[in-house]
């Protein structure tokens, strides 16, 4: 059987966990490295908390410190996929000064994050950069945002412009958050809100890895071509009858364009009980002479061109802060699985987006997914969320069969400890098949490929508001 892993970039949820190192064998544990550059965002944290302090800003403006202690124990179990024991741990701060004058304000982050522990069967690590040894990461500290804005106009027109680093989410593009230190991108962003629209653009012209610390680097495909800027535009439209339309256009120059079209409507059947039904409608293609038609080893194998789509129905019923769902997504025409430059770690809006994409050609997925809040049973900070999805076909396969189970359990302190957060995520994700003589399209790689993984991760926060 066929199965292998490349860097595993694209799982898309993180995890935290209290681990006592004192009960680890001595062969496991690595010494703390520090360096003074990692001073250096504590010694600015420092410095601009006591000047929140001390200046008058508007009644909106707001400074948070995070410190973060991740521990995460991955394995393949029986197939393939990365091996990975990781103890990390990070210091954040954002800073947001408000609307100054109703008008204009700036944000600023700073963050610094450094190993505690790598264990010795990790054969791959991944909120910190191998240096090297997989035993012996990269610390890194860096400005994790640095971003000026300004707004002008009423509640009936409101014109929003920004420009700088920061961590963007949209539909179609996504700076990824799961990680010890966030990743970020350089460029602009325009909103205008009109009554019930909103039409928005993006411009991205850099992009900063969420494993490794800098201000940005050059966006290019996996030949190594610059490619100039990743090009954005959308409108969110709240129609009448409690509907909502959302579209986006996505252009990675002369590489990647992806599109999507979502309608969605909510209806109240009672006091607390809430039903969401959404449909969508995505596709992906090359955009020029930039695509990569030759193999990417580890990723993708030779193509002329990309053309893929999908379709997606999802229902979901809402009680307080409870909720039970059902989604289905079907891909066709190619693998829904191409990133927008070689650095990206992939993003789709998608039901079928979980830990792995479920986003081969001919790819069918279900999922069953539930949350539950304990605020009634008189533990408010308590919450769990869970899914199941599984698909049983893909072109180009024999025997194919994707599954994954997914749990995340969370609990927020409060009164002493209020700022204290424990989280536990579970994830069993298994991918079996052969890849098939089907016009040589079948891979094995990519966000989407042939994979098993086991993860327990496990997230310790703590958050202080100035």
């Amino acid at each position: 059987m066929a199965k292998k892993y490349s860097s595993c970039r694209y799982e898309r949820h993180d995890v935290l966990r209290v681990f006592n190192e004192t009960n680890q064998p001595k062969t496991m544990r690595k010494p703390m490295k520090f360096r003074i550059s990692y001073y250096i965002p504590i010694f600015l944290a420092s410095t601009l908390s006591t000047t929140v302090q001390a200046t008058t800003w508007p009644d909106d403006a707001n400074a948070i410190l995070q410190y973060r202690n991740y521990y995460w124990d991955e394995n393949p179990q029986d197939g393939a996929g990365p091996t990975r024991e990781e103890w990390v741990h990070a210091l954040l701060l954002e800073m947001d000064s408000g609307d100054i004058h109703d008008t204009f304000g700036f944000e600023l982050g700073l963050g610094a994050a450094d190993a505690l522990m790598v264990g010795d069967s990790a054969d791959n690590i991944t909120n910190l950069r191998a240096g090297s040894s997989v035993q012996d990461p990269h610390g890194f500290a860096e400005v994790t945002r640095a971003y000026l804005r300004a707004q002008f106009g009423d509640d009936g027109h409101r014109l929003r412009l920004g420009a700088g680093k920061k961590t963007r989410h949209y539909r179609l593009y996504a700076d990824n958050p799961t990680r010890i230190l966030p990743a970020a991108s350089l460029g602009y962003d325009l909103f205008y809100e009109v009554g019930d629209l909103e039409i928005y653009f993006s411009r991205i012209e850099r992009f900063s890895r969420r494993e490794d610390g800098n201000w940005g680097d050059k966006l290019s495909n996996f030949q190594g071509q610059e490619i100039d800027a990743v090009h954005l535009a959308g409108l969110d439209y709240s129609l009448p009858a409690d509907l909502r339309l959302e579209a986006e256009y996505l252009e990675s120059d002369d590489y990647i364009r992806q599109g999507l079209v979502r309608l969605s409507h909510q209806a109240q059947l009672g006091d607390d009980l809430t039903l969401q039904t959404r449909i969508a409608h995505g596709r992906q293609e090359d955009a020029g002479e930039r695509f990569d038609t030759q193999a990417i080893p580890g990723r993708y194998p030779a193509a002329s061109g990309h053309n893929a789509r999908y379709n997606e129905f999802g229902l979901r019923l809402s009680h307080h802060d409870s909720y039970v769902g059902v989604d289905h997504t079907r891909v066709w025409g190619d693998n829904y699985d191409r990133l927008l430059f070689a650095d990206d770690h992939g993003y789709w809006e998608s039901s079928g987006n979980n830990f792995y994409r479920f986003g081969l050609e001919g790819e069918a997925m279900w999922k069953v997914s539930a949350g539950l809040g304990f605020a009634d049973l008189g533990l408010p900070g308590l919450r769990w969320d869970g899914a199941y999805a599984f698909s049983d076909e893909a072109t180009g396969f024999s025997d194919f069969s994707r599954r994954e189970w997914r749990s995340r359990l969370q609990y927020r302190f409060d009164g002493a400890l209020d700022g204290l957060s424990l989280a536990w995520l579970y994830v069993n994700h298994d991918t079996d098949g052969e890849p098939a003589a089907i016009n040589g399209k079948a891979p094995t790689f990519g966000p989407a490929g042939l994979i098993t993984h086991e993860a327990n991760r496990l997230y310790l926060t703590y958050r202080y508001d100035f």
